[in-house]
């Protein structure tokens, strides 16, 4: 269930969603990465008499290549990352950047020894999973991390949304279905996004439809590129989809394709700025 702040709209996408800032809670889901991580067997390898602890190699590691510290002064009772993460002086960025080192180092290991690839993937995957339900704006990307929401995304969804209230509402709504907890609904989310744009068609045009919006527009005068009005006609399209959920009820078990938050993100950062571009062309 929604919370209160969510339910009357006193959220805004830039507190939904989390960039150039790494608030207790993923914090936290970030050093419980760590902690899985150093649990893990594999990384802690007996062979006869021949002893590999690949995780304290690791913190070792960090400690004389990234830290930059004396070998001498490094302690085995306590996790160089994780109490790098928890530094309160150490900003955002430079957490991210011991996290970026960590996971370049751990890759390094495959090449010497490929039994560690699937602990090293289910830190990868396990990250990511954690960055994506408490929606930060990050993700693990080819061993780096990558930003897979800009603030000028966030910027277009917040200017979209400051307009006439019923495109407003849907736009809000969007934004709630997409940060609802513990259960996010991608596919209400993407119904909501795309009707924000039939609301503002409505209000513009008296058309109920995009093509039959974009059309009038176009009789009025105002001229779209044509490969770009195909590609809306395309994404419009996609939200009709009899198989998705997204503006029909599943009605059969064929129908196994279910759209991501992922998918919810991008189609409410493509029709806020679809809206905002409208806008500034009509």
């Amino acid at each position: 269930m929604a919370l209160f702040s969510e339910r009357y709209g006193y959220t805004k996408p830039s507190d939904v969603i989390i960039r150039e800032q790494i608030p207790e809670a993923i914090q936290n889901a970030i050093c419980s990465c760590y902690d899985d991580l150093q649990n893990s067997s594999i990384l802690r390898t007996c062979i006869s008499s021949y002893c590999k602890f690949y995780y304290q190699d690791m913190e070792m590691y960090l400690w004389t290549h990234f830290l930059n510290e004396r070998k001498s002064e490094f302690r085995y009772d306590r996790s160089v990352a994780t109490f790098f993460i928890e530094d309160s002086e150490k900003t955002w960025y430079e957490k991210l950047d011991i996290l970026e080192f960590s996971i370049k180092y751990l890759y390094s290991l495959l090449l010497g020894d490929p039994r560690v690839r699937p602990v090293v993937e289910n830190f990868v995957q396990q990250l990511n999973s954690e960055f994506e339900r408490l929606h930060f704006a990050y993700r693990v990307v080819n061993n780096e991390i990558a930003e897979i929401t800009s603030k000028a995304e966030i910027s277009a969804i917040e200017e979209a949304m400051d307009g006439p209230e019923n495109i407003k509402k849907h736009l809000d709504k969007a934004l709630r279905l997409y940060a609802q907890r513990p259960t996010p609904d991608p596919c209400n989310s993407i119904k909501e996004s795309i009707s924000a744009v039939e609301a503002f068609c409505r209000e513009k045009t008296n058309e109920d439809t995009l093509g039959k919006a974009l059309n009038k527009l176009e009789l009025n005068g105002i001229v779209f590129p044509k490969l770009l009005k195909t590609a809306w006609d395309k994404l419009y399209a996609y939200t009709n989809q009899k198989d998705t959920g997204i503006r029909h009820a599943l009605m059969d078990a064929d129908s196994t394709y279910t759209p991501s938050v992922d998918e919810a993100l991008y189609m409410l950062i493509s029709c806020s700025a679809f809206i905002n571009y409208l806008r500034k062309k009509i």
